[in-house]
């Protein structure tokens, strides 16, 4: 067994091994560096190590022997035992290596286009060698070094994964996520075979040989038995209280034993879990009392029976998947997508007020490929178009016209339009006054021609019209000499003044 110890403010590592069965310790060292995770590579006798920027390759008495350069910034570490393969991601980076360990050399490089998010978990599953990394999206990928781009990507959780775990045989995983849900999942038809609501903030689980499941969150520790067989439990099958401030940060269950090793911020517990070991192990595999001579020919049969990456697949024609129910289930579900899109693209009416700004709602004759997500649906489209009338955007033209102009062009314009705007009323004032004499004009001629036509003679008077302008006029001249002779007054008064 491997321990390390994370400092968060000295970021200082301590990595000590040590004998399961007796507890004692085998080799210790200060790697004065924060260490992200831990596997054990062929045997006990080699550790890799992801530390603040590379991954280091350590004997068991705690010595460094390789550098693995190319495996920069990851912090998350699998090793596929059947390949020879140690894998590792990044929670910061989108990336993805594949590393030869008995050669050396790469395999794979997954780039962040390819990726796209960092990884918060990883596991491999132990029948195919298919590693499977979650994000904080709640999507599940598949992997294969001989492959570009993922196998398969599962929607699993609508939030975050804290978890995921493989059962021995590979035919299920676990995944943990974080909105309080677990979910146990067929890795043959890629379905959810059931779903619990869990209580507990859990972030870590685990499966043993036998098919029990731990996890572990907060100070609470949970076993669940036969989740992978017909009869479905309707509850935890242990509890276990870490107490205050023992914070669980992973849960293992010990090979070939009854054990369930805790790491949580204050150290290391065990406890006994009956049935969690495998009571016939198969010791063509593993033996756990193998002595000196029996590892180093488990070494060299390894490494004579190394899997190439070629083989790393993941076949899903098999027995269980009906092909035309998939194909119908997929075109009855983008039907239902695009009814979803239409209905919510008529509940969006786009708000004139906006503008350009106004969102477009839902394009109902997307394709699949626009997809983004089952729950959003499509992909928005472009601004919307606003109805205006034919007034309202002849005035926004004009207004566009105006802010274009500068400053002295604009005074200009102001003073054009504002002599503009008097001559307009002055002649409107003069086309009104003709057309008043016009029609005094006619009245007159009509009484002319009225009197000729009875033999009496007339005698023309003025309009009233002209009486009115006579009189306007005699009042404006008695407006004008009253301050003159209010002025000559004062004068006169003046002078006399000055005389006496």
């Amino acid at each position: 067994m491997c321990i390390r110890d994370r400092y968060q403010r000295r970021v200082r590592g301590h990595l000590a091994s040590f004998n399961w069965k007796n507890f004692s310790l085998l080799g210790e060292t200060q790697l004065k560096d924060k260490c992200s995770d831990v596997k054990f590579l062929v045997d006990h006798s080699l550790i890799a190590v992801a530390q603040r920027r590379f991954v280091y390759m350590y004997t068991k008495e705690g010595e460094e022997v390789h550098i693995l350069s190319k495996m920069s910034n990851n912090d998350r570490l699998e090793y596929l035992p059947k390949h020879m393969i140690l894998c590792g991601a990044s929670s910061s980076y989108s990336t993805l290596h594949f590393m030869d360990i008995s050669t050396g050399k790469e395999v794979a490089t997954k780039a962040p286009s390819i990726v796209k998010d960092p990884t918060v978990c990883m596991k491999a599953n132990p029948a195919n060698g298919v590693l499977s990394t979650c994000d904080l999206r709640g999507i599940v990928k598949f992997w294969s070094p001989t492959v570009e781009a993922p196998l398969v990507q599962l929607k699993a959780h609508k939030g975050s994964i804290s978890d995921i775990a493989f059962h021995n045989n590979g035919r299920h995983f676990v995944t943990l996520g974080n909105d309080h849900k677990m979910k146990v999942w067929d890795t043959r038809t890629l379905r959810t075979l059931d779903e619990y609501a869990i209580t507990y903030n859990f972030n870590t689980v685990d499966i043993s040989a036998s098919g029990l499941l731990a996890m572990g969150g907060g100070t609470n520790i949970q076993v669940w038995k036969d989740m992978f067989t017909a009869a479905k439990p309707s509850g935890p099958y242990m509890k276990h209280g870490l107490g205050y401030g023992n914070i669980a940060q992973r849960v293992r269950f010990a090979p070939f034993e009854d054990i369930l090793a805790i790491g949580h911020s204050n150290g290391f517990s065990t406890m006994i879990v009956p049935g969690s070991g495998e009571a016939n192990p198969d010791f063509y595999f593993a033996n756990p009392h193998e002595t000196e001579t029996h590892r180093k020919d488990r070494v060299v049969s390894s490494l004579l029976d190394k899997l190439p990456p070629d083989t790393i697949t993941l076949d899903l024609k098999i027995n269980g998947v009906d092909e035309e129910h998939m194909e119908a289930y997929t075109k009855r579900l983008e039907a239902q997508r695009k009814a979803k899109a239409i209905k919510a693209r008529k509940g969006k009416l786009p708000d004139k007020s906006l503008g350009e700004k106004a969102p477009s709602g839902v394009a109902a004759g997307a394709s699949v490929e626009d997809e983004v997500d089952e729950a959003l649906g499509f992909e928005l489209k472009g601004p919307a178009r606003v109805m205006v009338s034919k007034k309202e955007l002849q005035k926004q033209k004009k207004m566009a016209k105006w802010d274009k102009k500068d400053s002295s062009d604009k005074v200009r314009s102001k003073q054009n339009m504002r002599h503009s705007k008097i001559v307009k009323k002055l002649r409107g004032r003069a086309m009104k006054d003709e057309r008043k004499k016009a029609k005094e004009k006619v009245k007159e001629e009509k009484i002319a021609a009225t009197a000729k036509a009875s033999g009496v003679k007339t005698v023309r008077r003025p309009s009233d019209a002209a009486a009115a302008a006579a009189g306007e006029a005699k009042a404006k001249k008695a407006r004008v000499e009253a301050p003159n002779a209010a002025f000559m007054r004062f004068k006169n008064d003046d002078a006399n003044d000055d005389e006496e």
